[in-house]
């Protein structure tokens, strides 16, 4: 019975730590920057390079998805996108 008793408590601190990354959306940008997307360049990594490290780099991944009406997460080089500044 004990065994159980730490399982359960370690699976829901896992699932409250899991969480966390996603119970606040960003609030809407109210300035954007455009960036052209350079050979190599992945949405991934233009949300890292300018979300910042308080920000979850999937959020503004989802907010430059949006604001760009993209389909997927594909760009290509000389493609111009609207970055939000946070």
């Amino acid at each position: 019975m004990y065994w159980q008793g730490v399982v359960l408590v370690s699976v829901a601190a896992l699932f409250a730590l899991m969480s966390k990354g996603f119970s606040q959306p960003l609030a809407p940008a109210e300035e954007y920057i455009e960036v052209v997307v350079q050979e190599g360049d992945t949405l991934w990594q233009i949300a890292r390079r300018y979300s910042g490290p308080e920000v979850d780099a999937r959020k503004m991944v989802d907010m430059i998805r949006d604001v760009n009406d993209l389909s997927t997460a594909v760009v290509r080089p000389g493609q111009v996108l609207k970055v939000p500044v946070l």
